[in-house]
């Protein structure tokens, strides 16, 4: 009985130490990853780059769903002649009030640097705009233009051979900026023409 009664206690006891082996102590921890960075439309479009700016989006932009950098396809920008693979993000820095895209622009002239920016920052409307850049040595606004029933706001600079247009879509407005570095220098003319252009090819694509 005592050989019996021995065995017994020595299996409970292998079992007992057995079972605390297999105890942990400590709370369960569970693995952390970095939420992605957001890099679709509204509407589930690709942006045609991958940001690094996780607050791209946010709320001093989000006056409208129009996302500059995927309005058109490669295709279209092509035909305006600007390099649908160099588009970068507007935005420099995480957080910024504009929200869109640059491109550098196709020319014959190799001595010609033409660059286009469309971007979106929430604005009360063109008179607003109007109000916040007043004409000046540095600037003057160009009477409106009307493209597809819509008021275009056009601004010259006199300084640098740039020229913007601006449309209100929502509670912000799109600009649409081109600049030039080129010896000697196109008219301002052209570089509004090229600003107009691209306005026009995207206008239907923001909502009023």
């Amino acid at each position: 009985m005592t050989g019996r009664r021995g065995y017994t206690i020595l299996s409970c006891l292998v079992a007992s130490l057995s079972l605390a082996s297999c105890t942990t102590t400590g709370s369960p921890t569970t693995a952390y990853s970095e939420p992605s960075i957001r890099q679709f439309d509204d509407y589930g479009v690709q942006l045609p780059f991958k940001t690094v700016h996780s607050h791209r989006w946010n709320s001093t932009n989000d006056g409208t769903l129009y996302e500059p950098c995927t309005a058109l396809t490669s295709a279209e920008v092509g035909s305006l002649r600007w390099v649908s693979v160099s588009a970068k993000d507007a935005a420099g820095t995480d957080g910024q009030t504009l929200r869109g895209c640059t491109w550098t622009g196709e020319s014959g002239d190799s001595t010609a640097h033409w660059t286009l920016s469309q971007f979106v920052g929430d604005s009360l409307g063109l008179g607003s705009a109007k109000k916040r850049r007043p004409n000046s040595p540095a600037v003057v606004w160009l009477p409106d233009a009307e493209l597809n029933q819509r008021t275009v706001g056009r601004l010259a600079y006199r300084t640098v051979n740039r020229c913007e247009t601006y449309v209100q879509s929502g509670q912000a407005g799109v600009h649409t900026a081109v600049s030039v570095i080129s010896n000697p220098q196109p008219p301002i003319s052209e570089v509004c023409d090229r600003a107009l252009a691209f306005t026009r090819a995207t206008i239907d694509k923001m909502p009023p």
